[in-house]
């Protein structure tokens, strides 16, 4: 982890502290905005890829026709390795119809061993899978962070409801660790040509919903994730026009109807947005009228849902057509 994101790191975990001390809460979304502001950024540096996508291929294949056909199935650390180095692969064949595929069954099929689960907590948030190239502009690292990020939520799902090994300190960590990638996560592409899904704001509301299923983590804590989420979507520049609103939508939703709580810091979080946009005029470049639309999207998929609490619906109601 360079020093920069561990600078960053450590702001967000003091940040938690002040939260869960009460030294912080209705200032919660403008300490988040500064910490997002100052983050440092750095010029483009190469990225390395694989490059066998072909050997790749057949080797998953392998994997996958020997673990569908086994009654207990099971899977070799050297193969964990090659399949979380393949999950950076730029080709979607390779990384989201390939390894993200075998994984998600190969947690299905209860393939792993405490072992490999612990390996797979640890890999999938290494500085160099979910943080690589995060500082710089975007590049095909994206695909590796986003997809570290969506797998890291079926594992909590696993955990959750199988394998039983995560504590609190783990949960907590992790906690760190995404609200961490979302203030410095720029990268908001869905689909890419010849790449296929990016969608980093898919994979973090994904992980965020498991994580509001985990009893070791506290309120506070499920308030702070909530409140990078909507730090992180207002300021990003690209269009999220690829179902990341129903998904992230469907996220605050499941938070907020868990405890009144949830439905108060909502409308905490809205209230900081709608009180920086008050001064704001429109600029004539592509950045900002993603951000206008990304807005409204989000607002407008929140309201869809019937299941909202009425302290926030009756707030976006008054908000959704100002800006």
């Amino acid at each position: 982890m360079t020093d920069e994101i561990t600078q960053v790191r450590g702001q967000v975990a003091a940040l938690r502290q002040d939260l869960l001390a009460g030294k912080v809460f209705a200032k919660l979304p403008a300490a988040l905005a500064a910490l997002r502001a100052a983050a440092p950024r750095q010029a483009a540096t190469p990225v390395i890829l694989p490059s066998d996508d072909i050997r790749a291929l057949a080797r998953i294949q392998t994997i996958s026709l020997r673990v569908k056909k086994a009654k207990l199935a099971s899977v070799s650390d050297e193969e964990l390795d090659f399949l979380l180095t393949h999950l950076t692969s730029r080709n979607p064949a390779v990384r989201d119809k390939g390894v993200f595929f075998l994984l998600s069954d190969l947690f299905q099929a209860d393939a792993f061993t405490p072992t490999q689960v612990r390996m797979l907590f640890t890999q999938l948030q290494a500085p160099d899978l979910l943080f690589n190239h995060i500082l710089e502009p975007q590049s095909a690292a994206l695909f590796g962070r986003s997809f570290a990020v969506m797998l890291l939520s079926g594992l909590v799902y696993a955990d959750m409801n199988r394998y039983h090994l995560l504590t609190q300190a783990d949960y907590q960590a992790l906690l760190i660790n995404l609200v961490t990638y979302i203030l410095l996560e720029r990268d908001g592409r869905g689909y890419v040509q010849d790449a296929g899904w990016g969608h980093a704001y898919t994979h973090i509301a994904n992980l965020a919903d498991e994580l509001t299923q985990v009893p070791l983590l506290t309120r506070g804590e499920k308030v702070f994730l909530m409140a990078a989420v909507f730090e992180g979507w207002q300021h990003c520049d690209d269009p999220l026009v690829f179902g990341e609103d129903q998904r992230v939508a469907g996220y605050l939703v499941n938070l907020a109807v868990k405890h009144p709580l949830f439905a108060q810091a909502q409308v905490m979080c809205l209230t900081a947005w709608q009180s920086r946009l008050k001064d704001v005029r429109p600029q004539e470049n592509l950045a900002f009228w993603n951000r206008w639309y990304n807005r409204s999207r989000l607002l407008e998929a929140l309201l869809m849902r019937g299941d909202l609490p009425k302290l926030v619906v009756d707030y976006l109601q008054k908000i959704i057509d100002l800006y």
